[in-house]
């Protein structure tokens, strides 16, 4: 082996370099790419959090509103003046049961996703007919599957894509594969060189 031509030599050893620098640039596109998704999965998260936290409290706070105002003046107050006084909170809750659905996906194969959006569903579809108490009193059931929603996202985060995490095992694969190839090559020109060295 040591009597192997170096026109033979060069032509492998610049083809086992290049499949390593290959594999190492691959591995660091994936990496790179992975830390990007990564990043805009955790803001999905941050986000949904925070529009979960804003529609509980504009429903809590406008079931209270209205708890307080009939507790004062029965069946007196009129429409009107119960919309006004609960305009904001109104405002609030339309905004941040929008922005929610606009965030969950509803062809996700995720049963807590599915759990949420019901439980959302549920909830505003009671407001909207004047049953503030039965729609507030879904608030735990709402935090309960936003938790497990968020939970789930954030394990996904940790692991990683499916894809990314398939696509980090094939560059390994492919750098240590390269490596395995340039020992080889090494050792079957090296070895008869150093028995020879011995032998004299």
């Amino acid at each position: 082996m040591s009597d192997i031509p170096v026109n033979v030599l060069v032509p492998v050893g610049v083809i086992i370099a290049a499949l390593i620098a290959g594999a190492f640039s691959f591995l660091s596109l994936v990496l790179t790419k992975e830390q990007q998704i990564s990043q805009l999965r955790q803001n999905w998260i941050d986000a949904l959090r925070d529009d979960i936290s804003k529609y509980i409290a504009a429903l809590v706070a406008t079931e209270e509103i209205y708890w307080a105002m009939n507790q004062k003046h029965g069946d007196t107050v009129d429409v009107l003046a119960r919309s006004m006084e609960t305009k904001e909170e109104h405002q609030e809750l339309a905004i941040a049961y929008s922005s929610i659905m606009m965030r969950l996906n509803p062809d996700d194969k995720s049963e807590h996703q599915k759990a949420l959006r019901k439980s959302l569903v549920q909830s505003k579809a009671l407001a909207n007919n004047g049953k503030w108490d039965e729609s507030a009193a879904m608030v735990d059931s709402i935090r309960e599957f936003a938790q497990l929603t968020l939970k789930e996202e954030w394990e996904r985060v940790k692991v990683g894509e499916p894809s990314f995490v398939n696509s980090k095992r094939v560059a390994v694969i492919g750098v240590v594969t390269a490596l395995l190839v340039a020992g080889l090559v090494i050792y079957n020109i090296s070895v008869p060189v150093e028995l020879h060295a011995i032998k004299k």
